[in-house]
């Protein structure tokens, strides 16, 4: 006997989502070297999960190594927000902000330092334009006071408001050992659960005592240009955080914000088999992309409600003062009928506006005492 098939009369097509971007890992950390691997590279660059796989490749008695140790000793660390630790060797005649730019074609990282010694002033400054411009944390240590005071370099990053170079203070041998396990400890949060957003001030570093050297002096020259340090506090080593130049957790949290935004918004647009049509409803859904991101951003501390002081407002004035008061953010886009054609015609969204109301950090408080006999 025989069987007709039933796709001519039912035919079903199974169709997978498309793929999207995966999280950008904020956390990756390169450190640029110019030291000399024991055992060669396969490529232009190295991953490491654990400093005895960088001890393997780059011998256990090297700054690469010690980096390493300092970042994996922290508690938490790196790998606690998703973190690796990637080494790029420099090229010969290799000035930093040209390592940055290459690295940023190679593998993507939130964060990087070196351990060649001496870099200009002129080199870390040129660099530190390539960190402002692309959303990449420049750690930069250094231990004579000269910085912390004009022309030096410390004062001309907070003056040039470069606040994606984050600038440590150290005036013990301890330097490079703060550097990368400040780098470990800072560079741990892990976006995606609750109240996990942290601020450096008062965090301890495993390994790295606190800074001997370290005057009143000091500690007010170094709040002046925004430079952390490493205090002993009643007994205590601490670190001290200062926001002249922006707190470092301000800075980092932003960065990881606007990476999510892009990668929320790209996914939403990618993984339509059809398409989002320039319509309210195609909005609504772009929005509720970016509306996932600000929740998640709420929901890791990063962002609160609570009263919007600004006198710059968006969109509906009671929706805006209402939605930051209530959740914490206000999520706006001009009306499609509004958007100017040439826009339309080259299919862009309207633009859309977000405001959001920092959760914060308390690092100090004063008390009165009132008495009565």
């Amino acid at each position: 006997m025989s069987i007709i098939n039933i796709t001519n009369v039912i035919n079903v097509s199974v169709m997978a989502p498309p793929a999207g971007l995966a999280p950008y890992s904020v956390n990756n950390v390169v450190c640029f070297t110019d030291a000399t691997p024991v055992t060669p590279l396969s490529g232009d660059y190295a991953v490491y999960s654990n400093s005895r796989d960088v001890a393997a490749q780059w011998g256990n008695s090297g700054k690469v190594y010690d980096a390493a140790v300092s970042i994996f000793s922290q508690a938490p660390n790196i790998l606690t927000g998703g973190g690796l630790f990637i080494v790029v060797p420099m090229l010969s005649g290799e000035k930093l902000a040209a390592a940055m730019t290459r690295a940023q074609g190679l593998v993507y990282f939130g964060a990087c330092s070196y351990t060649m010694g001496g870099l200009s002033a002129a080199d870390i400054l040129d660099a530190g334009d390539v960190a402002e411009s692309d959303r990449k944390l420049l750690f930069v240590v250094k231990s004579d006071p000269a910085v912390l005071s004009s022309p030096g370099l410390f004062y001309a990053v907070q003056d040039s408001t470069l606040n994606h170079v984050r600038c440590l203070f150290y005036t013990g041998l301890e330097t490079e050992a703060y550097k990368w396990a400040y780098i470990g400890r800072a560079m741990s949060t892990n976006f995606s659960a609750t109240n996990t957003t942290i601020t450096m001030n008062l965090k301890q570093l495993v390994g790295v005592p606190s800074d001997v050297g370290l005057t009143q002096s000091i500690l007010e020259a170094a709040k002046a240009v925004g430079a952390d340090v490493y205090a002993n506090i009643a007994g205590r080593a601490s670190v001290l955080s200062n926001g002249a130049n922006g707190f470092f957790d301000d800075v980092y949290n932003l960065d990881w914000f606007v990476g999510a935004l892009q990668v929320s918004g790209f996914n939403f647009l990618a993984r339509t088999s059809t398409k989002i049509p320039q319509t309210e409803s195609g909005m609504a859904g772009l929005k509720g992309a970016y509306r996932n991101v600000c929740q998640r951003a709420v929901s890791n501390a990063f962002v609160a409600p609570g009263a919007w002081t600004s006198p710059d407002t968006f969109g509906n004035p009671t929706d805006f003062i209402r939605n930051v008061a209530d959740f914490g953010y206000y999520i706006f886009s001009t009306p499609v009928d509004l958007q100017d054609p040439a826009d339309r015609a080259q299919r862009k969204a309207p633009v859309v506006q977000i405001a959001i109301k920092y959760a914060g950090a308390i690092h100090s408080s004063d008390v009165l005492v009132y008495i009565n006999q």
